[in-house]
């Protein structure tokens, strides 16, 4: 099955970047349309060993199949490599790469529902000045509340990899962990949007990008023999 759900894709995607116009595409002057070379089935047991857990089965046979990285929707997908003996998500080869994903963070539990709950309840208590006796008490009574943000925020991105930079601050994330394991999620924050879900997992928001991305360019998709 997963073999047939990416017949023909790499193919499909180095041929866009033949095409007259690919410059013009969003994103591709990110990623330029080159894709990463694909890693072994030892490099994923190795990754998914530091993980502590299997990689979800389309991204997996993804970078088995297709690429580790380059390529793909927005400014480009980030790669696994393998830095100081550990596995991070990073982004050689792309002009605007994402946020950096270690093993350790993305093998944790993912609850940004949770924590989104917890930081609308803490914008509600933003300190106030007539509340402080001094300028120092609510100074300091301020720093300890961006702080306390700032923690809830990180702690968002837990159990997801940054996939891929939209720009403008936003970021799509695949979910490694907890029930919405494998599902493509957004990263909204720089609109104080916070982290939510979209209706894609990795394969049909990927999928999505090539078709689309054939579309604008005039392509039609090869057929694949059955």
């Amino acid at each position: 099955m997963s073999e047939d759900m990416w017949a023909g894709v790499r193919d499909r995607v180095l041929r866009l970047g033949r095409r007259p116009g690919a410059d013009k595409v969003f994103g591709a002057q990110g990623h330029g349309f080159r894709l990463g070379r694909v890693m072994s089935e030892d490099q994923l047991r190795s990754l998914e060993a530091d993980l502590g857990l299997g990689l979800p089965e389309e991204y997996r046979s993804f970078l088995l199949l297709v690429g580790g990285g380059g390529a793909g929707p927005e400014y480009g997908l980030m790669t696994p490599v393998l830095v100081d003996g550990g596995w991070t998500w990073c982004g050689p080869g792309l002009t605007y790469p994402a946020q950096p994903t270690t093993a350790a963070i993305a093998r944790a539990p993912f609850a940004a529902e949770a924590l989104q709950g917890q930081l609308d309840v803490h914008e509600t208590h933003v300190p106030r000045q007539d509340a402080f006796a001094s300028e120092e008490e609510f100074r300091r009574a301020c720093a300890a509340w961006v702080a306390r943000r700032d923690e809830l925020e990180d702690a968002q991105e837990a159990g997801a990899v940054f996939l891929t930079q939209k720009g403008c601050g936003y970021a799509s994330l695949l979910v490694m962990t907890g029930p919405h394991r494998g599902a493509v999620w957004e990263d909204m924050r720089a609109a104080d949007e916070g982290i939510g879900p979209t209706v894609h997992d990795f394969a049909s928001w990927y999928r999505d990008w090539l078709d689309r991305t054939e579309h604008q360019l005039g392509l039609t998709p090869p057929v694949v023999a059955g």
